[in-house]
């Protein structure tokens, strides 16, 4: 078995992403404050559908005569939310190349000397494999944070009864996600390595070399995505999963967890919120399982100089 060992101190290296990150202070907060936006906003769509359906069964509401109106205001909503993500979007990808090419000037300034092919490989595909490990600090902890919030305010303020329900949904089932972390930063290491030797062995003297690193990159490449990919659908599966513990929790166990009244507005409402607070809840392995995957690139790239102390040992 191959063993991984990375040795450079994390609160340095959490200094040296700071100061990318701010490199471009003016994009940092731009990126923050629409993804915060975005993210609070979101939920108003699930306020509207309970909304719709309280009116509905009350009787009261004629939906001859209502429902173009209903359909403007899911319209505009839909409208509104679709320019401020499109204009999220766009930033952050203004954002994040500006972060590649300052992790590429700050590469060149440390390594200390001519690198020749190692060079070349850490300045395109390992500066675009740190880069995720920066969106976690300006991207993902905000939409995280900021969605929970958003999700559960909405909730307390109209279907309070609803929120262990809501919390009991989501919670135990990402602790699962977390098992991959360690298999995915091995292979991530084990790809970079072979990255660099693939630019190291490019001569005719050398074509043997090429092939037997690119199929190294290859299969390690695939096993990282077996592993990504297995954590991602068991995020997608989270509502599914939630669902399953809620059900079992009421029914098999009799714990009292969602109320006795059951109005069909609180319900849509509930659903509506659980999809919106799996996501950022299921997020959280994912970027989990992110910072694994970007962690021995970032520790390439923003310190060369420290490159001995990453290491990996042949299997025999």
């Amino acid at each position: 078995m191959k063993k991984l060992s990375i040795n450079n101190p994390v609160p340095p290296l959490l200094l040296d992403m700071a100061r990318v990150l701010l490199t471009y202070p003016q994009w940092l907060a731009a990126a923050i404050i629409s993804t915060v936006v975005v993210a609070a906003l979101e939920p108003s769509l699930a306020w509207m559908g309970k909304k719709v359906v309280d009116d509905l069964k009350e009787g009261s509401t004629d939906l001859s005569s209502t429902l173009p109106n209903y359909v403007l205001v899911f319209g505009g909503l839909l409208f509104g939310l679709g320019l401020i993500k499109f204009g999220d979007k766009l930033i952050d990808k203004i954002y994040e190349t500006r972060l590649i090419i300052c992790l590429q000037r700050t590469y060149l300034q440390r390594r200390g000397k001519d690198r020749g092919a190692e060079d070349i490989s850490r300045i395109l595909y390992h500066c675009n494999r740190a880069k995720p490990g920066l969106d976690i600090i300006h991207k993902d902890a905000g939409k995280i944070i900021a969605q929970s919030v958003s999700v559960i305010v909405w909730q307390v303020t109209l279907a309070p009864a609803w929120l262990p329900a809501l919390l009991l949904a989501v919670i135990p089932p990402i602790l699962i996600g977390f098992i991959f972390g360690k298999f995915i930063q091995v292979a991530s290491l084990k790809m970079l390595t072979a990255q660099e030797n693939i630019a190291a062995s490019t001569t005719d003297a050398k074509k043997l070399e090429l092939i037997e690193h690119q199929e190294s990159f290859y299969r390690h490449t695939i096993r990282l995505e077996v592993f990504k990919s297995g954590t991602e659908i068991l995020m997608d599966l989270l509502t599914w999963f939630g669902l399953l513990v809620l059900v079992l929790l009421s029914v098999v166990f009799n714990v009292g967890v969602v109320p006795q009244d059951i109005q069909a507005g609180d319900l849509v409402l509930f659903w509506g919120n659980l999809n919106l607070l799996s996501k950022p809840l299921g997020s959280i392995v994912k970027v989990y399982n992110k910072g694994r995957e970007a962690y021995p690139a970032l520790v390439q790239v923003l310190n060369p100089t420290f490159s001995s102390d990453i290491s990996i040992e042949q299997e025999v």
